[in-house]
Parts: structure tokens; C-alpha cells; sequence
């Protein structure tokens, strides 16, 4: 097919997980946790299979569509019983783990990806994902899940968790900023004559890794100051990556830029699940993980369009000094909510 139907099939995975995600958190908190993942997985591992054999693009678009709602649930799902299993003193920490592991395979997977497709062939790409996803079955099955109580009675259906809705509004601003990178910034690179954007997330990815990882253990060791440092920081490396992405000349400049808006977004990232998840009660996990997620999708949606028209209308490097005032915008309605975030009454406790 051509650039336009491989844009659809990314398309209809995306919109998929986004429909699933708030129906995930309540049939979750619900219905328990244990058969909702198992068919999560399931429904992301079936379409893999159909992959190998030679289909119509309709109806691979149709079937992607299908697969992205297994992973809304699946992902959905897996954050909600990490955060399930993890203590509650050491939730910074365990989320840190957590997110790592998601980070290296987000990071690792599309190399790998490409050198099977250029050395092999797509089928052998097909029967691996396959294999790795029969085995993420199987090790799902080997999980003792803690008894979360079925919700009985009237258990009314929402779409966004209300102790989850703050934190989740500023990540969705976070992630539209995010989308102004992910989709102009090798745009932008070709404009100035580079072909090295790649540098940029690559950097980029390093200082994720070591950030998202750090800031948990930075929340359990300092408490709620540790919320205030993760965001100043972070909020401080994202203004500093798009003043250099916006002077991009080199090489040099891609990698600082990427250098610093991984520090910076990977703090801010998980200091905001954090906060997004902390407050909800073990049956309204689920809806609080799938709220978060949610506005990280959203997020991204909306940006990749909008800042599509702000770069026609002004070019990129004005573009991305714009980009700074949400970065600014963010970080004030932080500042403003914190005291509810957190809680006023463990601030005062704390400090």
C-alpha cells in the first residue's frame, strides 16, 4: 500500500487503544484484574498470527484496529496490577522498575524490528512477535494477583477518574508538547540539511531510561519535596531542549537537545503517573491508570495535528520557542494544584 494506508493502519491503532482504555479501567475495577489482562494479551497476540498470511489492506487496516484494542487492554491492564503488587512505600521505586522495562523495549523493538525485516522477512518478524506474546501469555498466567474486591451493587461507568484527572490534564499538555518532536522534529532536521535526527531520540531514550528509574526513587526518599524537584528540574531540562532544538545547526545540538528533554520529560512523565495513581483506592486503580494513559494519548493525537498548522503558518524553529509556553502553562497549573495532588494534609504532615 502506499505512505497514506501505512499511516491508516498506525491510525486505527492508535484511535482502537484510545476507545478501549476508560472501558478497560472500569471493567477492571469492576470485574477484577486477572481475566481482563489474559484477554488483552490475547486479543493483541490473534491479529500477529493473521499477519503471516498475505491479506488485503482493508482488512488489515480492520484487523490492526482489532489489535489496538487488545493493547489499550493489555496496557492498560499491566500497569494496573504492577501497581497492584507493588507496596505502597516503595511505589516510586517499583514504578521506576516498571517503567524501565517498558522503556527498553519501546527503545530496543524497532531496531530490531527493522534488521529482521532488511536480513529476513516480515513473516519471520510476524512468527517472533508471535512466540514473544504466546510467552508474555504465559508468564501473565505465573502472576499472583492480590484479591481486589468485585464492586457489587450500582458501579457507575466513567470516563475519566476524578482523583486522577488533575495529574492526567497536565500529562496531556506534557504529551502535546511531547508530539511537536515525535512528528517534525526529522522534518525539521531535513529542512536544516541533517540527516541525523535519529541522534536526537537516541539521546533522548539514554536519559529516560536513567530518569524515569531515578525519580521514583527520588519521591520515596524525599516524600513530597521530592514531587516539587522532579518537576522543577524537569520542567527547567524541557524549556532548555526545545532554546536548543530551535538553534539546531549539528549533530552536536541534536544530541544535547535529546540529552535534555529525556531528563526532563521522563521526571515530569512519571512523577505525574505518580501522582495520577497515589490517591485512587485499590478498586479505582484501574480507572485512574486508564485515565493517565488516556490524556498521554490524547495528548499526542491533538498535537501532531496542531502544531502540523503552526509550522506551516510560521516554520519550525518559531515553532518550537512556542512550544515553551505550554512547558510554562504546565508547570504553573502544577504549582496551582499541587496542594490537592498530593495532599494538603501530608504536606503539612512532611514539612
Amino acid at each position: 500500500g502506499s505512505a497514506k494506508i501505512a499511516g491508516l493502519a498506525l491510525s486505527s491503532l492508535t484511535a482502537a487503544a484510545l476507545i478501549s482504555r476508560p472501558i478497560t479501567g472500569y471493567c477492571l475495577d469492576r470485574y477484577g484484574r486477572k481475566l481482563i489482562f489474559l484477554g488483552g494479551i490475547m486479543l493483541f497476540m490473534l491479529p500477529t498470527a493473521i499477519y503471516l498470511r498475505m491479506i488485503p489492506v482493508v482488512m488489515l487496516i480492520a484487523i490492526r484496529f482489532i489489535q489496538g484494542l487488545g493493547w489499550g487492554i493489555g496496557h492498560t491492564s499491566t500497569g494496573t496490577v504492577a501497581l497492584d503488587i507493588i507496596p505502597r512505600e516503595r511505589l516510586g521505586e517499583g514504578l521506576g522498575v516498571y517503567s524501565l522495562a517498558n522503556s527498553v523495549s519501546m527503545s530496543c523493538a524497532p531496531a530490531i524490528a527493522l534488521w529482521l525485516i532488511n536480513n529476513y522477512s516480515f513473516k519471520l518478524l510476524f512468527l517472533i512477535c508471535l512466540f514473544i506474546t504466546a510467552l508474555t501469555f504465559i508468564l501473565a498466567l505465573s502472576i499472583r494477583y492480590p484479591k481486589i474486591e468485585k464492586q457489587q451493587g450500582v458501579f457507575k461507568f466513567v470516563i475519566f477518574d476524578k482523583t486522577a484527572l488533575r495529574p492526567s490534564l497536565i500529562m496531556l499538555i506534557v504529551s502535546f508538547i511531547h508530539s511537536s518532536l515525535i512528528s517534525f522534529l526529522p522534518l525539521y532536521a531535513k529542512e536544516l540539511g541533517l540527516t541525523t535526527a535519529g541522534y536526537f531520540f537516541t539521546a533522548m531514550a539514554v536519559t529516560l531510561l536513567i530518569s524515569r528509574f531515578l525519580s521514583g526513587i527520588i519521591i520515596d526518599r524525599v516524600g513530597w519535596k521530592g514531587y516539587d524537584l522532579n518537576i522543577i528540574v524537569g520542567t527547567f531540562s524541557i524549556v532548555s531542549a526545545m532554546v536548543i532544538v530551535a538553534h539546531t545547526g549539528k549533530l552536536l545540538h541534536l544530541i544535547v537537545g535529546g540529552l535534555f528533554f529525556g531528563l526532563g520529560f521522563g521526571l515530569v512523565q512519571f512523577t505525574l503517573l505518580i501522582l495520577a495513581v497515589n490517591n485512587a483506592p485499590p478498586e479505582k486503580k484501574g480507572s485512574a491508570n486508564a485515565t493517565y494513559y488516556t490524556a498521554v494519548d490524547l495528548g499526542i493525537a491533538v498535537g501532531s495535528l496542531s502544531w502540523g498548522f503552526v509550522a506551516a503558518g510560521v516554520g519550525y524553529k518559531a515553532m518550537y520557542y512556542l512550544v515553551i509556553m505550554p512547558v510554562l502553562m504546565s508547570f504553573y497549573i502544577y504549582l496551582k494544584w499541587k496542594g490537592r495532588m498530593i495532599g494538603e494534609e501530608f504536606i503539612t504532615r512532611e514539612g
